[in-house]
C-alpha cells in the first residue's frame, strides 16, 4: 500500500538520523545535555530525535550538527 511504503521510508530515515546522531554525540563524549546546551535546545528534544521519535526541521538540525563541529550534513539513505 502507498501510504505504508511512504510511512516506512520516514521511519527509515528518522531511523538513521537517530544513528547518525548519536554516533556523533558519543564521538564527542557529549551526554544529551551537553549538546542540547550547545544547540541552544533541551535534552528531551535530543532524546527524541535519537530514539526516531520525531523528523526535527533543517533548522533544528542545523543547530545541531553545528554544535557538534560539523559544517557539512550528509545523510544517504
Amino acid at each position: 500500500h502507498p501510504k505504508f511504503e511512504e510511512w516506512s521510508e520516514v521511519h527509515r530515515m528518522r531511523i538513521h538520523l537517530a544513528e547518525t546522531l548519536y554516533r556523533e554525540r558519543t564521538a564527542n563524549h557529549l551526554t544529551m545535555a551537553e549538546l542540547a546546551a550547545k544547540a541552544q535546545t533541551t535534552p528531551a528534544v535530543i532524546s527524541r530525535i535519537e530514539n526516531a521519535q520525531v523528523s526535527p526541521g533543517i533548522d533544528l538540525l542545523s543547530k545541531i550538527f553545528r554544535a557538534l563541529g560539523k559544517h557539512q550534513l550528509v545523510l544517504e539513505f
